[in-house]
């Protein structure tokens, strides 16, 4: 009977995925080890109150503050009285933690060797704290690299949207805070951009709002990605190679950000880049209303929270508008934001802590028709309307080793709205109906155009019969709109599992998430006899309408295990946090992640070292997964301007060619990070330094390949004796783009951050972070050419093909960014003087072979051959020889560049706030000379505007 029991479970672990099987091997490791833990070992009990000042001065106790043991994964929540304890927690040194919205966080060590009894006051987050942290906090050392940024800090950037708060990451650089484009924040990235690295970098970062991620997976506000590789939103708003537009995510009501720029815990999935996690406020709080204003953008917004009294929890409401103006002079450019929030949290059995919460969002990207165009009359407007629930919460089961279990579910549903119009001219161009390959149509619906020979020359099936060929006029107005309806769905859970055994930790995670995102919108619409104005760079490319509800939704399945453990020998200690992640995505294979953090104290308390390595992948979105067809429109008769033939009689004939674009091949882009670094730690100076390298692999770009490059027959007629003769047939090649893994990056670099801590006697506090980095970028394809190619079919030449990464981009750089805080406690004053320096800023390129191609497409039958360089100067060949230019062989150096910044935050009474910035406030601009072009002299890239801001609030 065992031995049937045994074939039995062996049979079931043969049929498990290796993914589950890794999962199920930890845990059976795990729970194997807690077997022989001794059951003997000591455990103790903290208990306390948590205690705030009441406006009569009064200590009181408060409710729902959250208490925490991070080690052990242990936590609870106060009571009505304040009141809260956890039992069977082992001896040693553990860190403590009481927070609550708008109050000063309790981080404390305890020494636990009996039980223990605690009364903490927790303070409000003001301005009139002694040590007032307006700066980017680093994580604890064995933790992922990551950047904590607390409202206090939100609050005197006076921030408009998530992207301002990048200026405080090491290698930040401030930015005048405005709403005028779409708003992204790169980790570790400084490209020149040439390949579309940057968009990569923004599309590989997961944006986490309360435990769910925002998705931008489903966009496709765009154009023409099949015809001319155009990736840029119609009117406004993140493209689908992006990341989420960050304007959309106001700051009014987040609690606090932590921004992940190393290796992610295992339970982040769906990104390379790094990783930026939102607290928003819960719980009790009083009415803040604020009014700011720049040289852009006005703001209101107001938040509060309410204690509903009894078990009954809190209900936090807050909502926001801005209005930003793109530039004063160009009044007819706007953008406009609204949010409203809606957040319910409570406290069920004394175990359950949850938070449901409605996010409503509108933007709006508008250009009105400037009154003095009346050439073009262009006017178009990007609408974003949506809404999100989201409930996440956590269930401590405190057993002696489940700890709790994690849930967040989220569904939203998004609006996208966009149009364009305006007056075309010079326009003329082909245009028939079909979507059908190989269509030929007439001026003449329905009727059937024969050759001379009395071979057919139309070809149209019965759902054709009633559609034309027309050429459209010289000059026309058109419009065209694209309805996207986007549809993404999350949910998460996940548990914590932990045990000592002996001296050592282990803290376990182990969970599974689910997503999905999809798009029901109409998609592409316009009059068909007023079509988009053609692409000057695709030859015979045209547009058709394309809806997006047929579009499959993308599905993501993540499983993932880690671990941390602890050991302590002496007061030494040592944490490695290692997991693995395994993520089923549609249409592309599988992926797995392994990743690991870790740390030694070498000195306690003083000096630790750590490092890590990781890899994280980023599924392709909807566009790369299920790009549009691309179609052509090819002319083999015009006889509309012949006036010696009778108009009735004028015949105009196009074929229609239409190619799949679809990469079934398509890989899964990864990132491969390593980092190494130090925290060093004396008296009140802290200093972190950490060396890294992202290594980025497969990125997603839409591109020609080889295959993209589809040969095509193209048949001319001409009415010869009232006969139609076929004259040529010309090979040419439809050139198309798909998407493609080509993008290949890599980033190193160190950045530190030291701050000295505040001096008392003058009352002033000082940091200074920054970074060194240098950036490489290369297309991992050929170079295609076809510089020196015509328009005109007569005129096409073959595709020259250079050697795979011929090109790789270069770009380097150094900056510092000194800040000085100076407050006054007693009056609730804060000053931040801030020194951004640009010390060293480089681009430049390496070329392989660079002027002779390796291989070509023929343009009559569409096949690759080797190209023989003994034939470079024949004509048919010549034309594919680019023509080298050498001043891409000359570095650019750029100077030093300086900016000095301003923020000042006061308190006025207990009720009202004011604050003013000044960014560039001595107004230093730099005119830089180029090293390819002496002559020329530019406007620094990085250079900022003198510009200023200030911000009114009242507490109530």
């Amino acid at each position: 009977m065992n031995k049937i029991k045994i074939k039995n479970i062996q049979n079931i672990w043969i049929k498990l995925n290796s993914p589950f099987k890794i999962i199920a091997s930890i845990l059976i490791l795990f729970f194997s080890c807690i077997s022989f833990a001794n059951a003997q070992s000591p455990k103790y009990s903290i208990s306390g109150k948590i205690l705030e000042e009441s406006d009569q001065k009064q200590l009181v106790g408060m409710e729902y503050v959250t208490v925490s043991i991070p080690e052990y994964a242990m936590g609870t929540v106060t009571n009505e009285d304040g009141y809260f304890a956890m039992q069977n927690i082992p001896s040693g040194k553990v860190r403590f933690k009481a927070k609550y919205v708008g109050m000063l966080e309790i981080d404390t060590l305890l020494e636990v060797n009996k039980d223990i009894s605690l009364s903490f006051t927790l303070k409000k987050e003001n301005f009139r704290l002694s040590t007032v942290v307006i700066t980017a906090t680093n994580n604890k050392a064995g933790q992922s690299t990551a950047s904590f940024i607390s409202r206090n800090a939100i609050d005197h950037l006076q921030a408009t949207n998530l992207s301002d708060i990048a200026s405080l990451l090491p290698g930040g650089l401030t930015s005048n805070p405005n709403l005028t484009n779409a708003k992204q924040i790169k980790i570790r990235e400084v490209s020149a951009d040439n390949l579309g690295v940057s968009m990569m970098n923004t599309f590989g970062l997961s944006i986490i709002k309360d435990g769910s991620p925002i998705s931008n997976n489903a966009n496709l506000q765009l154009m023409s990605p099949s015809v001319a590789g155009a990736t840029t939103t119609l009117a406004g708003g993140t493209p689908p190679t992006g990341g989420t537009d960050l304007r959309l995510i106001s700051t009014d009501n987040i609690e606090s950000v932590e921004i992940i720029r190393g290796i992610p815990s295992v339970q982040y999935g769906d990104l390379t880049s790094g990783a930026i996690i939102i607290n928003s406020r819960a719980g009790q709080h009083p009415l803040r209303v604020a009014a700011k204003t720049n040289s852009n953008v006005y703001q209101f917004s107001a938040a509060s929270g309410f204690n509903l009294g009894g078990n009954k929890g809190a209900l936090n409401v807050s909502g926001d508008y801005a209005h930003n103006t793109n530039d004063p002079t160009e009044s007819y450019k706007t953008y406009e934001r609204s949010n409203i929030k809606v957040l319910y949290s409570n406290r069920f059995f004394d175990r359950l802590s949850t938070n449901t919460s409605i996010d409503l969002v509108y933007g709006a990207d508008r250009r009105r028709q400037n009154p003095d165009d009346e050439i073009t009359k262009l006017h178009q407007k990007g609408d974003n309307i949506g809404g999100t629930l989201n409930t996440n919460g956590i269930l401590r089961i405190a057993t002696p080793w489940l700890s709790n279990i994690r849930y967040v579910a989220s569904a939203s549903y998004t609006s996208k709205k966009s149009y364009m119009s305006q007056l075309y001219t010079n326009a003329t161009s082909p245009y028939s109906m079909t979507t059908n390959d190989g269509t030929v149509l007439s001026n003449r619906p329905g009727v059937d155009i024969f050759d001379n020979n009395g071979n057919k020359i139309t070809n149209f099936s019965d759902a054709d019969a009633n559609l034309y060929a027309v050429q459209l006029p010289a000059s026309y107005e058109g419009r065209y709109d694209i309805e996207g309806k986007e549809v993404n769905v999350f949910a998460k859970l996940m548990g914590t599992l932990f045990k000592r055994l002996g001296n050592t930790n282990h803290t376990i995670l182990v969970g599974a998430d689910f997503k999905t995102d999809g798009n029901e919108g109409a998609g592409k619409t316009f009059s068909q006899t007023e079509p988009p104005y053609r692409d000057l760079s695709a030859p015979n490319a045209s547009f058709r309408p394309r809806s997006y509800k047929d579009i499959p939704y993308v599905k993501q399945l993540g499983l993932f295990a880690e671990e941390n453990f602890r050991y302590s020998f002496g007061d030494h200690k040592l944490q490695i946090t290692g997991g693995l992640r395994y993520d089923k995505i549609s249409v592309v294979k599988d992926v797995f992640s392994p990743r690991v953090n870790a740390s030694f104290e070498i000195i306690p308390q003083k000096l630790s070292i750590r490092g890590g390595y990781g890899v994280t992948a980023k599924a392709p979105s909807t566009l790369f997964l299920y790009p549009e067809l691309a179609y052509f429109e090819y002319v083999n008769i015009d006889e509309l301007s012949n006036e010696a033939i009778p108009e009735s009689e004028r015949l105009y004939i196009t074929t229609t060619r239409v190619f799949d674009t679809q990469n079934k091949n398509l890989k899964i882009a990864k990132s491969k990070k390593a980092e190494v670094g130090f925290d060093l730690n004396i008296k009140q100076a802290t200093l972190s330094v950490t060396g890294f390298i992202d290594r980025l692999q497969d990125g997603y770009s839409m591109s020609p390949t080889i295959n993209s490059f589809r040969p095509v027959t193209y048949y001319a007629y001409q009415r010869i004796n009232d006969e139609i003769v076929q004259t040529e047939a010309l090979p040419v090649l439809a050139k198309y783009y798909t998407p493609t893994n080509n993008i290949q990056s890599k980033a190193k670099g160190v950045e530190f951050d030291l701050n000295l801590g505040r001096f008392d006697a003058i009352r002033t506090a000082f940091s200074i972070n920054g970074m060194w980095i240098r950036n490489q970028s290369y297309s991992s394809d050929y170079t295609f050419f076809d510089g020196n190619s015509g328009t005109g079919e007569k005129n096409r030449t073959h595709i020259a093909l250079y050697e795979k990464g011929m090109e790789k981009n270069n770009y380097q750089r150094f900056t510092t960014t000194l800040r000085a805080t100076h407050n006054i406690p007693e009056i609730g004053f804060v000053v931040t003087l801030t020194a951004q320096a640009i010390w060293n800023e480089s681009q430049w390129y390496n070329y392989g072979n660079d002027s002779i191609p390796v291989k070509y497409i023929s343009k009559n039958d569409g096949l690759v051959y080797d190209f023989d360089p003994g034939r470079k100067d024949e004509a048919e060949f010549k034309p594919l020889i680019r023509q080298v230019n050498d001043k891409y062989y000359i570095r650019e150096n750029y100077p030093p560049a300086y900016t000095f910044n301003i923020n000042v935050t006061k308190e006025l009474g207990n009720y009202m706030r004011v604050s003013f910035f000044a960014n560039n406030m001595f107004r230093t601009y730099y005119k830089i000379r180029s090293n390819r072009e002496p002559s020329t002299y530019r406007n620094r890239k990085q250079q900022q505007q003198f510009f200023f801001g200030m911000e009114l609030s009242l507490t109530l």
